[in-house]
């Protein structure tokens, strides 16, 4: 059964009707609620943890060289070697004069030995080896708990850029609603004037083309509120599909921001990646300082229990001995030298690197307060713009009225009007963005800072 056209075009009139609609009320979601909901789920942040704890392990286990070391060893050898035998039977307590037998020591009989051992090591003193691979496991830890500053920044800023962008995509939909409402009049207008001959019939086709656009226009920045809704929910660690909440609007502020000499000096107290560079540069210090402690000696104690059994059931005798070992490297080929220089080739790369991060952070403020006064500019044009765009639509359309402007010039001034709101809109969010990236560049961006703050 085929449905009639009049039934197609009055359920496309619907839905049409239903997207020029103002956006129904929601739930609020304020940038604090935002930010307290991403920074205990999102996904993300959750990454970091497991680092961190490894971190603290690795420290543990760097301790352990202050520790004495216990080993246990249980064997089992058999076979007739003379040596072997002969040895077997002392340690076993079973010598006898008979074994002296010259015949019984140049053929002797197979011999079983099951031995339980347990050796104690303990080093002395290693000229400071030790405290070097606790120092860097300890400077591991405090690098995962910057890249988990860092990681925080991050996701602050993506925050804040997530909400705005919701924003921005609300305000970009209701400004197409609002068009499609004012062609649906236009459209309406123009039908009258042509059913009273005071018109043309291109002027009607014009207006529906118009029309149809505004209806395009629509269709796409819904789609762009739901993509943007989605990255927020990923952000704030929500299913995708929950519904977020009726974001702030973007009101036009001019914001204060302080100079960039300032900015530059909190970079390097504030920044955890900076911070982390120079972790990362005393960790080299420590790799050459490590790699010249290799040419010293070591000095260690050990102790020993030893038991030899001819069976399970049988029992022999038992042994100890202790005493202390120096053990000193003369010569390796030359691979502690390549090791050694080739840590120090490591070090002055760290320190290029700071050198290199410092003029990029510099950079960096310079660009984003550059970036922030060139927005602040564009939303005073812009809000110039959304005045005089309504100033010349309402002219136009009383010329229009009046027959004294064509259909043309009327169906331009509505899209200058909808463009220019969407450039106002567009242009705060640039402002607002611009002024949270001045605080991320200079690593003071936070829950509470003026960016997470503003109306």
């Amino acid at each position: 059964m085929h449905k009639s056209p009049n039934r197609r075009y009055w359920a496309l009139s619907v839905v049409f009707v239903l997207l020029a609609f103002p956006l129904a009320a929601e739930e609020k979601l304020t940038l604090q609620q935002a930010v307290a909901r991403a920074l205990e789920n999102n996904p993300d942040l959750a990454v970091d943890e497991p680092g961190r704890q490894a971190a603290l392990s690795e420290y543990e286990a760097a301790r352990a060289g202050y520790l004495p070391r216990l080993d246990f060893e249980q064997s089992y050898l058999a076979g007739d070697n003379p040596v072997f035998v002969f040895g077997t039977l002392l340690t076993q307590r079973k010598f006898t004069v008979e074994n002296f037998a010259l015949p019984s020591l140049n053929n002797p009989s197979a011999e079983d030995n099951l031995q339980t051992r347990a050796t104690l090591q303990q080093t002395i003193w290693d000229f400071g080896r030790t405290r070097s691979r606790r120092e860097q496991a300890q400077l591991g830890v405090k690098i995962a708990d910057k890249s988990h500053e860092d990681h925080i920044r991050q996701v602050l800023f993506s925050i804040f850029d997530g909400y705005n962008q919701a924003s921005l995509a609300r305000e970009t939909l209701e400004t197409a609603q609002r068009a499609l409402r004012s062609a649906q009049s236009i459209e309406s207008q123009a039908k009258s004037r042509v059913e009273a001959g005071l018109a043309v019939e291109a002027d009607l086709l014009r207006s529906r083309v118009y029309l149809s656009t505004a209806r395009q226009q629509v269709i796409q920045a819904q789609g762009m509120l739901q993509i943007a809704r989605a990255q927020l929910n990923r952000l704030m660690g929500n299913p995708l599909q929950d519904a977020v909440g009726e974001t702030a609007p973007l009101a036009a502020k001019s914001i204060p921001i302080p100079s960039e000499e300032a900015l530059i000096a909190e970079q390097k107290q504030r920044r955890p990646d900076y911070q982390n560079l120079l972790t990362e540069l005393r960790e080299a210090e420590l790799a050459v300082s490590s790699r010249q402690k290799e040419y010293l000696p070591l000095l260690a104690g050990y102790g020993q229990w030893e038991m030899d059994n001819p069976a399970f059931n049988d029992f022999g005798g038992s042994n100890w001995s202790a005493g202390i070992t120096l053990r000193w490297n003369l010569y390796a080929g030359g691979g502690d030298a390549a090791q050694l220089q080739a840590a120090r080739h490591r070090l002055e790369q760290k320190r290029r690197q700071i050198r290199a991060m410092e003029s990029a952070m510099a950079l960096e403020v310079r660009r984003a307060i550059i970036q922030y006064r060139a927005a602040e500019q564009q939303v005073t044009a812009a809000q110039a713009g959304e005045a005089q765009s309504e100033e010349g639509l309402r002219i136009l359309k009383n010329r229009y009225d009046a027959g004294l402007a064509t259909m043309t010039d009327l169906l331009s001034a509505e899209t200058a009007r909808s463009g220019a709101r969407t450039n106002l809109a567009e242009a705060i969010y640039r402002q607002r963005l611009s002024y949270a990236q001045i605080e991320y560049t200079a690593g003071i961006l936070a829950s509470t800072s003026p960016a997470m703050n503003l109306p």
